[in-house]
């Protein structure tokens, strides 16, 4: 079958665009598939920690002007 007899440059050059696009959703599937994004995320036995705060009492009363 020859593609060229059927079809103009640009629709084959069209076509082969689509196959890249096809491609390239392909290959991001399957990264997406077997890659760590995929897995069923595991809960987790992290810790939070807490640190300590001071309490900030101060007013805020900047008075600025313009010069």
């Amino acid at each position: 079958m020859d593609l060229s007899a059927m079809f103009s440059d640009d629709q084959i050059a069209v076509m082969g665009c689509f196959v890249a696009l096809a491609a390239c959703g392909l290959v991001a599937m399957l990264s997406f598939h077997f890659g760590s994004a995929g897995k069923a995320s595991q809960p987790t036995t992290q810790k939070t920690l807490a640190f300590a705060s001071k309490d900030r009492t101060e007013t805020s009363t900047d008075s600025r002007k313009a010069a």
